[in-house]
């Protein structure tokens, strides 16, 4: 949580305005990387900031960024920006500017510390047994 507060510190002196997501933007979450033509930030993009994690540098990458969650596209608010590794810590990931993201705070929250990858096969596992369970109880289609 204490990596949160500090991207909601760095967010709040933004000095303007959110601009609006754009659908060119959003990232489609669980759609193979291989299948997009362009991705929502590359890593090679030389804007991406490089170097220590600091206020600076969060900055730079939520304009990178265009102030969108990268897993879900969702439109980033000071309230809702979180810090993400994108190599988990626990695998060995860096705590660098390059090896961060900024999530919405509901998906780093369920994210936890799961690789990228990890991540998308549960939700991909979710949905599909949300949909196999919609297919056997159509009463379960009310309440979805």
């Amino acid at each position: 949580m204490e990596k949160s507060s500090r991207v909601n510190e760095a967010v709040a002196l933004q000095p303007h305005a959110f601009p609006p997501a754009r659908p060119d933007h959003l990232a489609v979450l669980g759609e193979p990387h291989s299948s997009r033509t362009s991705s929502l930030h590359s890593e090679t993009d030389a804007t991406r900031p490089r170097g220590r994690v600091n206020t600076s540098n969060i900055l730079r990458l939520l304009e990178h960024q265009r102030y969108c969650c990268a897993l879900t596209g969702r439109q980033l608010t000071p309230e809702t920006a979180s810090l993400d590794h994108i190599v988990p810590v626990r695998c060995g990931g860096e705590h660098v500017i390059e090896n961060t993201q900024v999530l919405h705070k509901n998906v780093n929250r369920a994210k936890t510390t799961m690789t990228r990858e990890e991540f998308i096969q549960l939700c991909r596992e979710v949905v599909a047994y949300v949909d196999s369970q919609l297919s056997v109880s159509p009463e379960l289609r009310q309440s979805a």
